[in-house]
């Protein structure tokens, strides 16, 4: 089953003219930087790369991004890129919207209207009888104790009985769900601002560490190339 009008949660897409103009050959080697990082792997076959990222680290400049393909043609750059973080942002308001009600729902269940009104009625009734009211054991007078002080029926009872509603689990869909556009939104721009100037040349990553470093050696087989640093 196609989701291609729904994977515009979690994918990320774009495209942008290459300038100056480059080979894919070029433009990979350009971007090889932001693929030199631990536990991330990718493959080169003609004009397009594929890259997959696992237990990504918080300094990789691409850490929210799980997969995607980079393909250069006719001086354009088209890039498709999936994250889970993107998906997870999306999907948390719904599973807070669930627990929300399922835990009203119970709370319903336990608590009748009719079990809930006689709870009140017995709550206000402790909550009118003072501490004067009761009188103290002739013991105690006789030793000197301090009559009893008033409880604070209702608030404690409150606190007891408090129901459980929605509100909670409003706010954190609310948060959760900016998230998510905040994160939809700004991860786009950055990452296609990044890309753009790195083939421009105007925003050069450090050179990657040399395969001794930890990284393997790239195989190269014909038009097909592959490298990961794990």
């Amino acid at each position: 089953m196609k989701l291609r009008f729904l994977d515009w949660i979690w994918r990320i897409k774009g495209t942008f003219p290459i300038d100056p103009p480059q080979s894919a050959a070029e433009a990979f080697g350009k971007l090889d930087s932001l693929l030199q990082e631990k536990n991330t792997t990718y493959r080169i076959q003609g004009d397009t790369l594929t890259f997959t990222k696992k237990a990504q680290l918080p300094q990789d400049k691409m850490s929210v991004f799980d997969a995607g393909t980079w393909r250069v043609a006719d001086g354009v750059l088209r890039y498709d890129m999936t994250s889970r973080a993107l998906l997870a942002c999306f999907l948390a308001p719904l599973l807070f919207f669930a627990v929300g009600h399922i835990g009203v729902a119970l709370d319903q269940w336990r608590n009748p209207p009719e079990v809930v009104k006689a709870k009140e009625e017995a709550a206000k009734k402790r909550s009118k009888i003072k501490a004067e009211d009761v009188p103290m054991n002739s013991i105690d007078q006789f030793l000197g104790a301090p009559k009893p002080e008033k409880k604070k029926g209702a608030e404690e009872i409150g606190k007891r009985n408090r129901k459980p509603s929605m509100t909670t689990a409003y706010v954190f869909m609310g948060i959760f769900f900016a998230l998510w556009v905040m994160g939809r939104i700004l991860e786009h721009r950055l990452i296609h601002s990044r890309l753009r100037r790195i083939l421009a040349g105007e925003d050069l990553l450090p050179a990657a560490a040399s395969a001794g470093d930890g990284g393997s050696p790239f195989v190269h087989n014909g038009l097909e190339m592959s490298h990961s640093r794990i």
